[in-house]
């Protein structure tokens, strides 16, 4: 019986285990508005709304070189912003939508502003 080859990985940040990944602050608002106070991270959510990201990106990912590329995805990871999933020896970034919601109802909110008056 031929032995079957080994998947060998792709380099990548991994967001599908618990270690990168923070718990949610009591102010997960903060959190949120916090990361997207980084142009990179800007960068890389505005390239992910149009196509998920496949590992590895050794040149980096829309004009941004690998190191930065890499660290905005571990900031956006850890505010719980953009997930992965394992896809053979790679993983595929996506934004995580679900962490955005408290941040639609804060803009929601101010923009209709139906604050009581004084």
């Amino acid at each position: 019986m031929e032995e079957q080859p080994k998947v060998k990985m792709s380099k990548h940040v991994c967001g599908c285990g618990g270690s990168i990944l923070m718990p949610i602050s009591s102010n997960p608002l903060y959190d949120v508005i916090h990361v997207l106070d980084d142009e990179d991270s800007l960068v890389i959510l505005k390239g992910l709304m149009k196509k998920e990201a496949r590992s590895p990106f050794p040149d980096g990912l829309y004009g941004l070189d690998s190191q930065r590329t890499n660290a905005a995805l571990r900031s956006l990871l850890k505010a719980g912003l953009v997930n992965s999933r394992v896809e053979g020896p790679d993983h595929i970034y996506y934004i995580h939508v679900e962490r955005f919601k408290e941040l639609k109802t804060f803009v929601d909110d101010l923009v209709n502003n139906n604050a009581e008056k004084a």
